[in-house]
């Protein structure tokens, strides 16, 4: 590619502030958000102090004009600071021309910065990106075992991609929003005024709940429940039947996770309302085998390995019952097609198609 052409580097367009060098530690940046990057490799310097390299391509390296406006940009955005933690020291990168050196060679520093791998995660030869608010929360995070393009692309990218990211010192922790919610929820049960709590109707009973009896004919048996008119097939059979196999994934009817047979035919049972159902006989995942005897398709499956997660293979079985039995797919694109409504996110439909060939033919 282009962008990978061997090109004469030349130098960063930074300022590099020299003197002292303070000790590598978050908290001189408390109060302030910090985009910190824990790298792999080593900084170079000169003998001078200068900044003059770095010691391979996975690292910040001169020449990544590009990359480092595209950084200072994310960086304004954020109001923060960059520190790009090395093995043996560390850059601080402002938003505008002003980078520092932190840290080389004091004693103890290097057990500090792999005390930050540690904290975060980030084995030896990753790079680890954190955007950490002024009270040093996490508010985003991204590993690359590998970076291809070097630190500051790698950067870039992961902060463009993700979006806007609310560093704000003010914004909830999930378990701060749910700790919250209950005291609240709790203050207000405890304050409401005695003549209301006093007037407040009495729970219906259980048996009072509103909904409709209805008797769905599952696997060659009746099962009598009640149902609120709403309530999905899909659930009727896991929430109210135990009935698990039959998998809820999107629940929108688009991965086919939760198929069925509803007399003889395919159907998404997320999508089919209970009582639509009623007086049809309906084959779920769990009626296919006979005691220890597997369906013909379960055990093609078994034999060309057509799962791998598995939370999908129910819905595929189920789909390629019907598909056999329809009996209009005959070659190996006619049966991709008319299993397009099944998602496999393994990726494992050249098994799948073998397992179903192999189940029509016999075999």
């Amino acid at each position: 590619m282009d962008s990978f052409r061997d090109e004469p580097r030349r130098a960063p367009s930074f300022t590099l502030r020299c003197g002292r060098e303070p000790p590598v530690t978050l908290e001189r940046f408390r109060g302030q958000p910090l985009l910190l990057v824990l790298c792999s490799g080593l900084l170079e310097t000169s003998a001078t102090g200068g900044v003059t390299g770095w010691n391979d391509d996975s690292a910040l390296a001169p020449g990544d004009d590009d990359g480092l406006a595209a950084v200072r940009a994310e960086l304004r955005g954020l109001g923060a600071v960059l520190l790009l933690v090395f093995e043996d020291g560390a850059l601080c990168v402002g938003p505008e021309d002003e980078l520092w050196r932190m840290g080389p060679g004091r004693a103890g520093d290097a057990a500090e910065r792999a005390a930050m791998r540690v904290r975060y995660g980030v084995s030896p030869c990753a790079t680890g990106l954190f955007v950490i608010d002024g009270d040093r929360r996490v508010r985003f995070s991204h590993i690359e075992v590998a970076p291809r393009r070097g630190t500051l692309h790698t950067i870039a990218g992961a902060l463009a991609a993700t979006g806007h990211i609310d560093v704000s010192r003010f914004t909830l922790s999930r378990r701060e929003l749910v700790v919250s919610s209950l005291a609240t929820g709790l203050a207000l049960a405890l304050t409401e005024p005695p003549a209301r709590a006093a007037t407040a109707p009495a729970a219906a009973p259980a048996e009072a709940v509103a909904g409709v009896e209805i008797t769905l004919q599952i696997n060659g048996a009746p099962r009598r429940l009640r149902v609120d008119p709403r309530v999905t097939l899909l659930d009727a059979l896991r929430e109210r039947l135990a009935l698990v196999g039959t998998k809820k994934g999107c629940d929108q009817g688009q991965c086919g996770a939760c198929t069925v047979l509803v007399d003889g035919r395919r159907v998404n049972a997320c999508l089919t309302l209970a009582v639509m159902a009623e007086g049809a006989p309906i084959t779920t995942i769990e009626g296919l085998a006979k005691g220890p005897e597997l369906h013909p398709l379960q055990a093609a499956f078994i034999a060309h390995d057509g799962f791998q997660c598995g939370y999908c293979t129910s819905g595929q079985i189920m789909s390629a019952v019907g598909l056999l039995s329809e009996g209009r797919a005959r070659t190996d694109d006619e049966v991709r097609e008319q299993m397009s409504g099944n998602i496999c996110r393994c990726g494992a439909y050249p098994n799948i198609v073998a397992a179903i060939q192999s189940a029509r033919k016999g075999g």
